[in-house]
């Protein structure tokens, strides 16, 4: 829902640093709003597919008022000051300023040392990455268990050396499954990263050679070499070892330090806080749809809270409510067809199915699941129950069988006993039946007052002729 409000109105509020170049276009409750903060939370609804349908530039001021009269409202509630409200905020804020503070010469530093490290291990060695075929042989197997191991090994060899797909092979039989699944192959390796006498076969292999079947402490190997190179140089790597520091979070490692460290050489008299105000000053100038962005989610998320209080939580929670919207509105809400209401119970014998058609049935708006289980899946699964559900003809193949006279289908072979609980209704009995529509309409009627009362709490004005000129100056 926080997505939602985000995409549908992206709102900005960035006081113009000299009116004469981007002018006021309206006023929210004494906040002044620029025609460039407008035009950007225009064309950016305008692009998004599906958010909003399109609107003129007059229809959709009405739209951003409306907006920030909410926003108005939850700062008025004071929820900005809610320690869970600055928490998420900040989260999502630092996140935009990462791409300012990230320290290439730090995170170049650790690229390096990956890379010394890697090519200290090699130790002038290639880099290897084999395939190969498992066949295992428990530790504690038996001298006839070694021997069968050893004649599959030998006889899956003959087959390979007569002409037979080493990946087929693999994953037909090799018995490590991670690599089984990719015919075999493992990632690269070098010196000391795998089985020592794994590791001394597979280094006696050039590209494209196999290995005769030789035995490790997991079981006998057939190794086949696809590829092996010498350590390129840093120059060449340095890119793909970047790419996998960014997925390991680096940037935000360096940012974070480059951070402590302003803090700590200002002897205490910086904050993290100042630290991160003081950067949106520093790029806004040349960047200002960084304000926008940050802007955007403080708003969103002031909106969804108080949103969710005036509007959502409310509906929901008003049983009553919903109830008279649907009673005076109930002809929105009729069916073309009948629907099911109610259980589908499928069981593995006639006695267990009885009893828990008479449970459900007894508890349909009670405990019968928890009653299903203290008194036939206790031990094991006996009965399912599918439901409660609501559906009309071809929404359920079972209810289609049970309710609607459809041809039968298949029997489940582990649950062959199968029966209902409930009844085909002509048209919803309450709002319960329709709850999602009824819901989203109530929703909309409680939003449409509030708005209403808002637009008489708060103050707003709107320059027409500034706002003629959106886009068009």
């Amino acid at each position: 829902m926080k997505r939602i409000f985000l995409a549908c109105f992206s709102a900005i509020t960035l006081v113009a640093s000299a009116q004469s170049v981007d002018p006021v276009v309206m006023t929210i409750n004494g906040k002044p709003v620029t025609r460039g903060e407008f035009e950007y939370a225009y064309n950016k609804n305008a692009s998004v597919e599906g958010a909003v349908e399109k609107k003129t530039v007059e229809e959709y001021a009405q739209m951003f008022v409306n907006y920030k009269l909410k926003v108005a409202a939850a700062e008025a509630a004071r929820m900005d000051t809610l320690s869970s409200f600055q928490k998420e905020f900040r989260q999502y804020r630092d996140l935009q300023l990462t791409p300012y503070m990230v320290d290439e010469v730090f995170i170049d530093s650790v690229a390096r040392s990956m890379y010394q490290r890697t090519s200290d291990q090699l130790a002038g060695k290639d880099m290897l990455r084999p395939a190969h075929i498992l066949i295992l042989v428990k530790q504690n197997a038996s001298e006839a268990e070694k021997k069968q191991a050893e004649a599959k090994a030998d006889s899956l060899y003959k087959v390979l050396q007569a002409g037979g797909d080493f990946a087929s092979l693999a994953k037909a039989y090799s018995a490590d499954k991670g690599s089984a699944v990719r015919g075999g192959e493992l990632p690269w390796i070098g010196p000391g990263m795998t089985l020592v006498e794994f590791e001394n076969e597979a280094y006696k292999l050039q590209t494209g050679e196999m290995s005769k079947p030789f035995l490790t402490t997991v079981g006998y190997h057939i190794v086949k070499m696809l590829e092996r190179k010498s350590l390129a140089p840093y120059a060449e790597m340095k890119a793909e070892i970047y790419d996998n520091l960014k997925r390991q979070g680096i940037e935000e490692i360096s940012a974070e330090k480059k951070i402590k460290k302003l803090i700590e050489a200002s002897n205490g008299t910086l904050t993290r806080e100042m630290v991160m105000d003081s950067l949106i000053q520093a790029n806004i100038g040349q960047n200002p749809e960084l304000k926008y962005l940050i802007q955007e989610y403080y708003d969103g998320l002031l909106l969804y809270e108080v949103s969710k209080g005036q509007v959502w939580d409310k509906a929901a929670e008003d049983e009553k409510g919903l109830e008279q919207w649907y009673k005076q509105n109930k002809a929105k809400y009729a069916w073309t067809e009948p629907r099911f209401k109610g259980f589908v119970i499928y069981a593995k014998d006639k006695k267990s199915l009885k009893k828990a058609v008479k449970i459900v049935k007894k508890n349909q708006d009670g405990e019968w699941k928890s009653l299903v289980k203290k008194e036939l899946n206790k031990d094991s699964v006996v009965v399912r129950v599918v439901g409660p559900l609501l559906c009309k003809k071809g929404e359920n193949n079972r209810v289609d069988e049970l309710v609607f006279g459809a041809e039968k289908t298949a029997v489940n072979k582990a649950y062959p006993m199968m029966d209902k609980v409930g009844k085909k209704l002509k048209q919803p009995q309450s709002y319960k039946d329709v709850k999602s529509l009824v819901l989203t309409d109530y929703q909309e009627s409680l939003e449409k007052v509030w708005v209403e009362k808002l637009r008489k709490q708060f103050t707003f004005d709107i320059n027409q002729s500034v706002l003629s000129t959106v886009n068009n100056h």
